[in-house]
């Protein structure tokens, strides 16, 4: 299923940032174990976990927070970066673990995006009864890497050597967002690109503090060699998927072979129009869609 997009959904910047401001007055800090987490919990009624990207990036489930906490208990919390010691993606999934016995939450439904969905899908691997639902968005069952081999082969050098020390932090951010916003090779020529300008991401990753070492022990470990495909018959909960036409991370056939070998894949729908972030950027139908599949849950 297809849905549409309308002129309304190109972000100006008093939206975007209206949306930054928004999220950040709703963060409070919680201490989890000794490590302290800032979190939002809201609303009231079965809880709706989204499941964070990297620091300063929450923006994507601005909208989502903003509608499902008329409805739902909705949490968020922004994740502990690493920038001495490698984070795996089996840590990164323990995380989301401790806080929900923090949270006394012992079932939930659970939304994750791109990188975030790595962790999800980890995390409800290694505890199924925790997950009343997944909605898995711009994520396939493995890693896929635009513009190799260059993307590919930095990252391996990035984690083999120490070029964190190096590698000047601008030159590092515009790689990442290059890779981010690059259109996948089979894109429609008639749908259309950057709802959400490059210049707001590029603000987003310019908050994030000594980003080479963030980028070396906390992202890479986590996404470089990501590979559930073995794996996919633990994933036995309702499971919705979310893409794009255009995500050169998670390319519509890599997205429509999870679909066709989840399980219990409850739905599979492509947004037209909106890139990476579409979540951000067209939430209106995206909510409709998510709105839907939790209902059918009740």
């Amino acid at each position: 299923m297809t849905a549409k997009h309308s002129s309304a959904d190109y972000i100006d910047e008093n939206t975007f940032q209206a949306d930054i401001a928004y999220l950040e007055t709703l963060f409070t800090r919680h201490l989890i174990s000794n490590i302290e987490l800032p979190l939002i919990d809201i609303g009231q009624g079965q809880p709706l976990v989204f499941v964070p990207m990297l620091e300063n990036l929450e923006f994507v489930y601005a909208r989502q927070i903003r509608f499902f906490s008329q409805q739902r208990r909705v949490i968020l919390y922004r994740r502990h970066e690493t920038r001495t010691h490698f984070t795996s993606l089996r840590e990164r999934a323990e995380e989301l673990h401790l806080l929900l016995n923090h949270l006394e939450i012992m079932t939930a439904d659970f939304i994750g995006h791109g990188d975030a969905a790595m962790v999800l899908l980890e995390f409800a691997i290694r505890y199924p009864q925790r997950c009343r639902s997944l909605t898995i968005v711009s994520q396939a069952a493995e890693l896929h890497m635009p513009l190799q081999p260059w993307v590919w082969l930095l990252q391996e050098l990035y984690l083999r050597l120490p070029l964190e020390h190096v590698l000047p932090a601008s030159f590092l951010r515009r790689t990442v967002v290059n890779s981010l916003i690059a259109p996948h090779h089979d894109r429609a020529c008639d749908e259309p690109q950057q709802l959400l300008p490059r210049e707001f991401i590029d603000e987003q990753f310019g908050k994030i503090n000594i980003w080479p070492a963030v980028y070396k022990f906390s992202v890479l470990p986590v996404t470089h060699r990501f590979n559930i495909r073995k794996r996919l018959a633990a994933l036995k909960m309702p499971i919705l998927l979310l893409n794009c036409f255009d995500d050169s991370h998670a390319p519509e056939a890599s997205t429509r072979w999870l679909a066709n070998n989840l399980p219990n894949c409850a739905g599979y729908h492509l947004i037209s129009g909106g890139e990476r972030f579409f979540l951000y950027s067209q939430a209106e139908p995206s909510n409709q869609i998510i709105q839907g599949f939790l209902q059918h849950l009740a």
